[in-house]
């Protein structure tokens, strides 16, 4: 019996203080007040920086306060899945780590630079998704800013970093945070043109999704167009490091757009130049159907290695000249089929390639271009490998035409045909496409070559391993010799020339004259972060 009395002592003891005591979740209360104490930090330093009377270093710490509170913030609503109108998901650039840029740069201001993530299924939705990539998403470079209204609510503001340098809080004005670096980081993971290098120079046709011109920000009618052509066995990534060190300069970022053209490097570049061509049409038609926008018609186009072949031979006025060196009768080689139909059908396939209009540019860049070939496409290995090269259906029926056309319309064996449509074959100094390319009347423009020294230092016997200086150098335009492999885009030499040589053409150009500042600004090797050199290799 005292047992049982004890037993309900005890029950009554436990109910009567399970009654006393608040029934809070585990870990529920004390999160909110976290959130609750760090929203209120941030509320009272947005206060302290809308005072226009704070002393100079007063205001710093509150700045550098007020980031830090904030980066913490956007950690903890990220975590908790926060939606954000157009995002998957918003990433602080802190937490994007480098691992194919060589340099992280950024700029001190207020908020906190960060990624956004537009879904796939929102980007398809988009106007110009048609001149995008095969991708898990898009991305836009933002700087985040958490706002507070007179009442005290927050309001968090997503600024995109290609148009607004500056915020106004309260009376006061200050510089936008920044991270140039982050936003190509995160692009390239998002898409698969990184890995597919090799399968776009021995499997074209399985590359075909990730082909055409596109660019990372919205298309803007009122920038330069500056449009990037990569070369053999490579993608458009490999103007990553370039591209990460021109987009860090204002006066880029306000007056030029940088595309890339992506293709498949197994193709000959002849009938990459016809997509290429065609891809810069289809742009324009879309984005300046009246042909009124005078950037377009001065737009900057790079190519480096067999890119450049693709730009050189797209600026001549009287492409099918190329022909010249090749078994097709010279009857054929009239202007007029620009615009006309081959009599023979099985030649029509290839009006497209030999008889267009040049593409208008007003400054052109070529990087260790082989505008006379490259000696080693000869080499037995290149060789050898140019024989594991498929290519797409169309194609080995078109050279299967071609080569079976009766009344000596064209005198190619089968074996010829083929080697017309692979990109090893016409890297050849000896190739048709190459001594017909010699000597074509190009159209009138600003010109600039840029060109690898591998440390010989002994030009114009130099090299930069792969194209000798002989067939980088034209006689025409400026010319710039970068210690650089053949890899010259990754050159810092090869960006610097391109900072000043953009600079120079924007003085020449009308339109942005006004923008311009009074002095460029000097390309340092790294701001705001140290340097970072990426697990990639150089392509």
């Amino acid at each position: 019996m005292p047992r049982l009395c004890t037993c309900i002592a005890c029950l009554f003891s436990l109910l009567l203080v399970s009654c006393c005591t608040p029934q809070i979740p585990p870990g529920c209360a004390p999160a909110q007040q976290r959130e609750a104490a760090l929203q209120e930090r941030l509320r009272g330093e947005w206060r302290l920086l809308e005072h226009v009377n704070q002393p100079a270093p007063q205001r710093a710490e509150t700045l550098a306060a007020y980031n830090r509170d904030l980066l913490l913030w956007l950690r903890r609503q990220r975590r908790d899945s926060f939606p954000v109108a157009g995002y998957e998901d918003v990433i602080p650039a802190a937490d994007v780590p480098l691992y194919s840029l060589e340099e992280r740069y950024t700029a001190p201001g207020l908020g906190v630079p960060v990624v956004g993530i537009i879904p796939q299924v929102i980007q398809s939705r988009d106007a110009g998704s048609r001149f995008g990539v095969c991708s898990r998403g898009a991305v836009h470079m933002l700087t985040a800013v958490l706002r507070f209204t007179p009442a005290g609510q927050p309001e968090l503001q997503l600024i995109p970093r290609y148009g607004e340098d500056s915020v106004r809080v309260g009376r006061m004005q200050y510089q936008l945070a920044a991270d140039w670096s982050a936003a190509l980081e995160m692009y390239w993971n998002l898409t698969r043109i990184r890995k597919d290098r090799w399968l776009g120079l021995f499997r074209p046709q399985e590359i075909r999704s990730t082909t055409g011109l596109f660019s990372i920000q919205p298309c803007n009618p009122d920038r330069i167009p500056v449009i990037l052509t990569h070369g053999l066995a490579s993608t458009a990534s490999t103007f990553d490091n370039l591209v990460n060190r021109l987009v860090s300069d204002p006066f880029i970022r306000q007056n030029y757009q940088l595309w890339y053209f992506n293709y498949p490097t197994g193709l000959a570049w002849t009938i990459s130049a016809r997509e290429y061509r065609q891809a810069i049409e289809n742009l324009r038609r879309e984005v300046d159907p009246q042909r009124k926008n005078r950037n377009w018609d001065n737009m900057v186009v790079v190519g480096h290695s067999m890119g450049g072949l693709i730009t050189h031979y797209s600026q001549c006025e009287e492409p099918w000249n190329l022909l010249r060196e090749s078994p097709v009768p010279l009857k054929l080689l009239r202007a007029e089929y620009r615009d006309k139909p081959f009599e023979n059908q099985e030649l029509e396939s290839l009006r497209k390639d030999y008889f267009f209009r040049p593409v208008k540019a007003g400054l052109v860049v070529y990087m260790a271009t082989p505008h006379q070939g490259a000696p080693l496409a000869r080499a037995y290995l290149v060789t050898a490998l140019s024989k594991l090269v498929t290519l797409p259906q169309t194609l080995l029926e078109e050279a299967y035409n071609i080569a079976t056309l009766q009344e000596d319309t064209v005198l190619l064996n089968p074996q010829q045909a083929y080697q017309w449509f692979t990109s090893l074959h016409q890297l050849d100094p000896d190739s048709y496409s190459i001594r017909g390319l010699q000597g074509l009347k190009v159209r009138n423009a600003q010109t600039h070559s840029i060109i690898g020294d591998r440390g010989c230092s002994d030009c114009p016997r130099c090299s930069d391993g792969v194209v000798p200086y002989w067939s980088s150098h034209i006689n025409w335009g400026t010319e710039r010799i970068v210690p650089s492999d053949h890899s010259v885009q990754d050159c810092m030499e090869t960006a610097v020339d391109m900072r000043k040589l953009l600079a120079d053409y924007a003085r020449k150009h009308p339109a942005i004259r006004a923008s311009m500042p009074r002095k460029p600004r000097v390309l340092h090797r790294c701001t705001g972060q140290q340097n970072h050199r990426g697990s990639a290799g150089k392509r």
